[in-house]
């Protein structure tokens, strides 16, 4: 008896199944393509807003559009998407002027005690991804005084400070200690302990003094935060 057909239908399943397994893989370039296609695009799209908002605060604060402030890329992400963290940085922002004026008074009283006078002065902000935030404060002083003696008398009254502050520190811990002791002869041995405010948020400052205004702007070109945020510009433009 002949047999005939076997070899078609064989070749028939083959091809329809290889055409099958074709096609899915297709499907599946083509959505994986999408998909990086997509990611693309969002991230297109958060490197916009994020360089969106760069540009608004650059033209809106001069602190900004000076270099006096850099801020960490992510924490400028997070603010240009996050309208409470985007107006805590703008309120900050805001006050940097009125911050530096207040440090070069200080500053220059600070020295005019010691006979010098303040005859330069610049100060940087650095604002983390934490968003904390670090100040350093550039000057130049001139005085009848080498820079050695100055800074040895700077220091011999810091130390008087920092004694004074410690003693005054122990006194207010004395009084706690005795009030705490009262309470709890009063509450039958229930201590009650007063939570402290909340303070606001602290800002690190480094004072750095030296020889001459183009020594001081050298070390400020020196001075960088890792992450900071640089726009990207457009190379089809």
């Amino acid at each position: 008896m002949a047999i005939s057909g076997i070899g078609s239908n064989y070749n028939n399943v083959y091809e329809g199944t290889y055409t099958t397994q074709k096609n899915e893989a297709v499907k599946k370039a083509e959505k994986k393509e999408a998909g990086t296609a997509l990611t693309g695009n969002v991230k297109d799209s958060e490197e916009k807003t994020v360089s969106d908002y760069d540009s608004y605060l650059q033209k809106n604060y001069d602190c900004m559009s000076k270099g006096n402030v850099t801020v960490s890329s992510e924490y400028l992400k997070k603010c240009s998407g996050d309208s409470k963290k985007a107006k805590e940085l703008e309120d900050f922002l805001k006050k940097i002027p009125e911050l530096e004026k207040q440090g070069y008074e200080q500053l220059s009283a600070q020295n005019k005690a010691l006979g010098g006078t303040v005859t330069y002065y610049q100060q940087t902000w650095m604002i983390h991804k934490d968003g904390s935030i670090q100040s350093t404060v550039y000057s130049v002083t001139e005085t009848g005084m080498t820079n050695a003696e100055r800074m040895k008398k700077s220091m011999d009254e810091r130390l008087e400070k920092q004694k004074e502050k410690k003693e005054e520190e122990e006194k207010v811990q004395e009084r706690k200690e005795e009030k705490a002791e009262q309470a709890e002869k009063l509450d039958g041995g229930t201590e009650k302990v007063s939570v402290p405010e909340v303070p606001g948020q602290e800002i690190t400052v480094k004072f750095v003094e030296a020889e001459s205004e183009l020594a001081a702007k050298a070390m400020m070109q020196k001075e960088k935060l890792e992450d900071a945020y640089h726009p990207k510009f457009d190379m089809n433009v």
